[in-house]
């Protein structure tokens, strides 16, 4: 459970966003010119192997589907508040998310 939590959810997440940013965007050279520091960061991950990763995901699958769904929620959530416009909302949201601060120094 916790290698899901740690490893395997940012892969599933950056394969998504790669996804996301490839169906949206019809023109290479856009992403190229708009693609920050944190973009490629967040996508770094979406360069790798699915030789490896396909194995990986089905060795521990259930883990994987259970934070998939509690990250899919989180997802939710956030979109719901934005819909909303409520703003002090979504500022707390991204505030309890920087408490990963404590974690990761």
């Amino acid at each position: 459970m916790h290698t899901a939590y740690i490893s395997h959810i940012s892969h599933i997440t950056s394969f998504a966003l790669a996804l996301t940013v490839l169906n949206k965007e019809k023109e290479e050279q856009q992403i190229f010119d708009l693609a920050s520091g944190g973009f490629e960061s967040t996508v770094r991950l979406a360069k790798s192997s699915p030789d490896m990763w396909v194995p990986i995901f089905r060795q521990n699958r259930l883990n994987v589907l259970d934070v998939l769904s509690e990250h899919l929620r989180q997802l939710q959530h956030m979109k719901d508040v934005l819909e909303q416009e409520d703003y002090p909302a979504f500022h707390q949201l991204i505030e309890q998310a920087n408490l990963i601060r404590k974690i990761l120094k």
